[in-house]
């Protein structure tokens, strides 16, 4: 906990100092008046639609849907799944996981490298070669060779932990002057692991301050401190708990406290633990460590405000519950902060329901039924979602970036027109020079225009390079992709 104060800290300290060069640098980043459209709730998800308790999935896709969620998470393609574990070792070169964990040290390597391709720390100063090669010294790839799956190696995480790519918290910018990179975009954040999420340790570092996890994810490195090792006893314990019954948190910073009034850890939305209803509360089983690090079950009983039972039924009047909570929250690349990137927010929206989506936002689209219409142009992808569209139940990929489409509504820039409103957690936008970025930077509902009158200059999020839809009260016409192992994809970083 202490590295992670010391980590966000540090995270206030670069902030400062890029909004100061920011400022100096108005040319690259300006902030789009986001005011001029309407972020209250109840006007684009309203409590008088006479849809507004009607189920959005039927029972039996819900059921499914809670079925594959469980699947990631404790059976068949879980980290504690001694076969998913083996698959992923018995991977040959160059796609095991030495060869891509040398390739990754290789990617944040500056020897060699272009200008717009050289990485940065908090201090503006490029990395020395000295810098990874004390990281690669630390990691010692040798212990990669001829894994096979132990039992005692998994393990679960206890406290919320950065992943990263490679075990340092140090920052990897890109230079501040090239229009969406600096500050924020540190390339080595790859996601957040929230408290409660199984996970196999495959490696650590010499040191043993880091190890590398496979996640329900993704594969990244993370403070050792924060994970504890389980035993056969606790595992069939907790997976037959989580079987029974799993929550999901639904509020933002909710303390976690045991039988005795104490903190144990602060939990977000999407965090999931085994649990049971009681008359008023919802009693979860947290996991701490003991003084050998092994993990303990801990008794937490929190209000039916904080976390609710899976699946939450899908309803608009549900998805509004938690979208209240989310919305208007900062924007965080990779999980930084424990705030929500574009993927990271659908994924934290939809776990309440049961629904698992990968981290990755262009694997997210492969989850429901899909419909490519890439090669349209703007105008027919808008006049196809809006036709096409089911209001929160269908995901947008264009390219580096993942929406919620939410329906049909006017136009407030041309009441006589539709437009296709979204939700979505959003850096900023692009004009068509790219030469800057209009910064909305967080959590909003935001109307997919073909322009914006605020800078026609702006790329329209229907015009990029990607129009890919699905709809997750489907089911995918790619499911075996996520019966197969791919090493790469787990360890590429997963923050957009």
């Amino acid at each position: 906990m202490f590295k992670l104060i010391r980590n966000s800290f540090l995270y206030l300290i670069v902030f400062s100092f890029y909004m100061v060069q920011a400022t100096a640098n108005s040319d690259v980043v300006s902030l789009f008046p986001i005011e001029h459209y309407d972020q209250k709730i109840t006007s684009w998800i309203k409590p008088t639609d006479p849809n507004y308790n009607k189920p959005l999935l039927s029972k039996e896709i819900q059921e499914q849907r809670l079925k594959e969620f469980f699947e990631h998470y404790f059976g068949t393609m879980s980290p504690w799944s001694a076969s998913f574990v083996n698959r992923l070792l018995e991977q040959s070169a160059p796609y095991n996981l030495k060869a891509l964990e040398e390739s990754l040290l290789n990617e944040f390597n500056n020897e060699g490298k272009s200008d717009h391709a050289i990485g940065y720390g908090e201090n503006f100063r490029p990395y020395s070669k000295q810098w990874i090669r004390k990281i690669a010294q630390n990691i010692d790839l040798n212990q990669l060779d001829n894994l096979t799956y132990q039992s005692t190696n998994r393990a679960i995480a206890i406290d919320n932990l950065y992943a990263r790519a490679l075990p340092t918290h140090d920052v990897y910018f890109y230079h501040y002057k090239i229009p969406g990179q600096g500050y924020p975009f540190d390339n080595l954040q790859e996601s957040a692991l929230w408290a409660g999420t199984p996970v196999y340790i495959l490696a650590q570092t010499n040191d043993k301050a880091w190890s590398l996890v496979l996640t329900p994810d993704y594969i990244a490195w993370v403070d050792s401190k924060g994970i504890a090792r389980t035993n056969n006893n606790f595992v069939q314990q907790w997976k037959k708990a989580a079987q029974a019954n799993m929550a999901a948190i639904i509020r933002p910073q909710t303390s976690l406290l045991n039988q005795q009034g104490q903190l144990l850890l602060t939990a977000y939305v999407g965090a999931v633990f085994p649990a049971s209803r009681q008359q008023n509360t919802i009693h979860l089983l947290v996991p701490t460590a003991n003084s050998q690090h092994q993990a303990l079950i801990n008794n937490v009983d929190v209000s039916t405000q904080q976390a609710v039972l899976m699946p939450f039924a899908a309803t608009p009047h549900h998805f509004a519950r938690v979208m209240r909570h989310l919305i208007g929250r900062p924007y965080g690349w990779g999980g930084a902060y424990f705030y929500n990137d574009c993927s990271a927010e659908l994924k934290s929206l939809f776990t309440p329901f049961g629904i698992w989506l990968p981290r990755h936002s262009s694997q997210q689209v492969h989850v429901g039924q899909q419909v490519d219409i890439s090669s349209a142009s703007a105008k027919q992808r808008v006049d196809f979602l809006l036709e096409h569209g089911k209001p929160f139940v269908t995901i947008i990929y264009i390219g580096g970036h993942v929406v919620l489409y939410l329906g049909k509504f006017l136009n407030p820039n041309n009441p006589s027109a539709p437009m296709a409103m979204t939700y979505q957690n959003l850096w900023g936008l692009t004009p068509r020079a790219s030469d800057k970025r209009e910064v909305v930077g967080g959590s909003v509902f935001f109307p997919m225009l073909l322009e914006y009158p605020e800078d026609s200059s702006l790329i329209s999020q229907a015009d990029k390079s990607y129009f890919q839809i699905a709809y997750l009260d489907e089911t995918p016409n790619l499911l075996h992709e996520f019966n197969s192992i791919d090493i790469k994809s787990l360890m590429s970083p997963v923050n957009n």
